[in-house]
């Protein structure tokens, strides 16, 4: 196992996740704690450092087997500092590469989630047949990532692939990020969420009301309640797959690639989204582009992101290492 696999690390709000990871995408010797997100950077670091050396001590992985961290927010792959995160408190400029060199001794390359998870499905996935390709996660809110030509693509500073704050409506509504019609704010977990307690407030919003039975509104009780025919949770999901299916269509234009690649916990609504989606991204792409694209669903599931940390783990050139001084 020593030369076949390396270390992967999802860092999420809720859990971290630690794995050893073949070089054919396969994982072993999983772990999952809670991030304790709240404790702060220099905590959950230490966290990631344990969980980095219990796994690597359980797949007999030696000190020089490499590490692929996925971060929840903006990082500079280049120098390991996240600029925040928007669910861990207190990430601010924190040089976290420099942290897990220390701690772990061992090569560590870092990156953003959504990124991560787009080239999860590119070397391991769905997309594995695909040299140009898109990734859109979609839950709580809306992450991305984009391979051209083979190569994920991730800007100047490493801070491409935000995706879910395209514009898609002048007029729409605000987003957790300030800025009014982003795509996240129509196609994400929180949105529907938004949009499904204005209805139920309503008389339109009965169907939706019998849905929750009690429940806290969600997608799956919008999506519970379109199943049963009712008009306005099938609404709130069209307005959904519309702004969506825009916003896929904007980008076949531009990025042109051989297949878009949906994920997340929203991937599980099904025809419910996908359909009005389809529909959408026929009105704003072009037919050569459009034709030459394939639609599909993400196969790696929740581990995208975790085999997208593998993936960068095995990449020499992009990992930092013991011996770095590492600018902050």
């Amino acid at each position: 196992m020593e030369r076949d696999h390396v270390l992967a690390v999802d860092l999420g709000g809720t859990n971290l996740r630690v794995a050893a990871v073949a070089r054919d995408g396969s994982i072993a010797c999983r772990r999952s704690v809670a991030t304790d997100a709240n404790a702060g950077p220099e905590v959950v670091a230490g966290k990631i450092g344990e969980l980095l050396t219990e796994v690597a001590a359980e797949a007999g992985l030696p000190a020089s087997a490499a590490a692929g961290v996925a971060i929840p927010g903006p990082i500079d792959p280049r120098t390991g500092v996240v600029a925040f995160t928007p669910n861990l408190a207190g990430w601010r400029n924190f040089p976290l590469g420099e942290r897990l060199l220390a701690l772990t001794g061992r090569p560590i390359a870092l990156g953003n989630d959504g990124n991560c998870a787009g080239l999860g499905e590119f070397r391991f996935g769905v997309g594995t047949d695909s040299s140009n390709l898109l990734y859109l996660a979609l839950g709580t809110g809306v992450g991305a990532g984009i391979i051209s030509e083979g190569r994920l693509i991730e800007g100047a500073s490493g801070l491409a692939g935000e995706l879910g704050h395209v514009v898609v409506a002048l007029d729409g509504p605000r987003c957790t990020c300030g800025s009014i019609g982003c795509l996240e704010a129509f196609a994400s977990g929180w949105a529907i969420a938004r949009e499904a307690n204005l209805v139920a407030s309503t008389a339109e919003g009965a169907g939706i009301r019998r849905a929750a039975a009690g429940k806290r509104l969600n997608a799956s009780v919008v999506a519970d309640a379109a199943r049963e025919g009712d008009a306005a949770a099938i609404e709130i999901l069209e307005r959904v797959g519309r702004a969506l299916g825009a916003a896929i269509g904007s980008f076949i234009n531009i990025f042109n690639p051989e297949m878009v690649v949906i994920g997340g916990g929203l991937a599980s609504l099904g025809d419910l989204l996908m359909e009005p989606t389809r529909r959408a991204i026929a009105n704003h792409s072009f037919h050569a582009q459009r034709t030459r694209t394939k639609l599909a669903m993400s196969i790696l599931g929740d581990d995208t992101a975790l085999c997208g940390a593998a993936a960068l783990a095995m990449d020499d050139q992009r990992l930092m290492r013991p011996t770095e001084v590492v600018s902050t």
